[in-house]
């Protein structure tokens, strides 16, 4: 095998096609403004600058442009990563990539929650990649043609290197991404992120997320960013800080940039962070609403949510000028039979502009698809789609059992 290591290796990474009708897909959006795909790939740029400098990179989104056989005719190994919905995408890819005999590596969210569907792969860098990219390279240069890379340490935000957004046309997307932090302190029982990242938030310095700002600008970047944290305001003094940092150099360039994220809703509880991202021109916020009935959130541990009134506390948020996209799921085991209603009813009073509406869906490692395998309620292939055809969150059906029949569950998503 060619020494990788070597300056002038061709390094291909590819962005895995996303389902044409999953939630991830604004196409009908893109094309009013002239783009072809919603959101850059932020984490593949991010690989693109932990892996060794000296090689030429060429970064191919499935999503926006076809894959050519003329790209792997220009390779000497292929990068590749995604999530859930990209999985079928990943595997297809590599089979592709070993008909022109190169070494595939594989890595992100769904290869590191389910490696044993990915063992096609040549090496599996999994978890963070700052911890594990490391280990790959170490075992390149000992001559390794295989191997598997995982560890439990949490990456040091502080240390984080700037993405390679110049691998990119800004004109193909509406917004371009940057992560300030990883992890959430709460621990809400359907999602993975605290399996991935943790319970402590882990953030970069103001002057790390400066320079990545900086660095955009530079390249002649202008409009949208999504800071794509799982839960921005994880640690709310931190972030105050960075959002100072943010302030004083978007007025000295005369705000050149405007911003989203996701945060959790005690937002509304801090009015001096509010003004804050006002400030700066935060414009779109993502709040997971999921339920507007207690006892579910209750028992799903969605602690953030209980006791806070959803119509004030969001209409609090608009009175600073963001707009809130809010997640919503059915399917909880303890919601009631008018839970249809008492949604669009917490949705109109609340005046949300988004809702996003999702079935339960137990992501491999998270404590409800622990629960539920548990309590023998989760069918067992529920997380492998290769030869299942994803449509979207609603339509594709129940992938687990129900305490209630499936038949109500139905007739609650008429009225979607």
């Amino acid at each position: 095998m060619k020494n990788l290591l070597n300056k002038g290796t061709h390094c291909l990474i590819l962005q895995s096609e996303f389902s044409a009708l999953s939630y991830w897909n604004y196409v009908d959006v893109c094309k009013l403004v002239g783009a072809k795909y919603p959101a850059a790939p932020l984490g593949l740029l991010t690989v693109a600058a932990l892996l060794p400098q000296q090689w030429t990179f060429k970064l191919v989104d499935a999503n926006i442009e076809p894959v050519l056989d003329e790209h792997f005719e220009w390779a000497d190994i292929v990068c590749i990563g995604g999530m859930l919905p990209q999985q079928a995408s990943i595997i297809s890819t590599i089979s592709r990539a070993h008909r022109f005999n190169l070494p595939v590596v594989v890595g992100g969210p769904d290869p590191t929650s389910q490696p044993e569907l990915y063992q096609s792969a040549d090496y599996l860098v999994l978890g963070e990649g700052e911890v594990t990219i490391p280990m790959f390279i170490a075992d390149l240069k000992a001559g390794y043609a295989r191997g598997t890379y995982k560890s439990d340490e949490k990456a040091d935000m502080t240390k984080a290197v700037v993405p390679r957004f110049d691998l990119i046309q800004f004109k193909d997307y509406l917004q371009v991404g940057i992560q300030y932090s990883r992890g959430c302190p709460f621990q809400c029982e359907f999602c993975n992120i605290v399996e991935l990242f943790g319970r402590i938030p882990r953030a970069k310095t103001p002057d790390q997320v400066i320079r990545e700002l900086q660095t955009l600008y530079d390249l002649g970047y202008r409009g949208h960013i999504d800071i794509v944290d799982d839960n921005f305001i994880g640690n709310k003094k931190n972030v105050k800080q960075a959002l100072t940092a943010v302030k004083e150099w978007s007025r000295r360039r005369k705000y050149p940039f405007y911003f989203s994220t996701e945060c959790s809703i005690n937002l509304a509880d801090d009015e001096i962070l509010m003004q804050l991202m006002r400030d700066v021109d935060f414009r779109y916020i993502f709040v997971g609403i999921e339920t507007p009935e207690e006892t579910a959130l209750i028992m799903t541990n969605k602690k953030a949510n209980v006791n806070k009134p959803v119509a004030a506390t969001i209409k609090k948020i608009y009175s600073y000028g963001m707009i809130v996209n809010a997640g919503f799921i059915i399917g909880f085991d303890h919601e009631s039979y008018n839970i249809a209603e008492n949604m669009i009813r917490c949705i109109q009073d609340s005046g949300i502009s988004m809702a996003m509406l999702g079935m339960l869906y137990a992501l491999p490692g998270t404590e409800l698809a622990r629960r539920l395998k548990d309590e023998r309620r989760l069918f067992e292939d529920s997380s492998i789609l290769t030869n299942q055809t994803m449509i979207d969150q609603t339509t594709n059906g129940v992938y687990i059992i129900l305490k209630r029949d499936h038949i109500s569950l139905e007739k609650y998503t008429t009225y979607y």
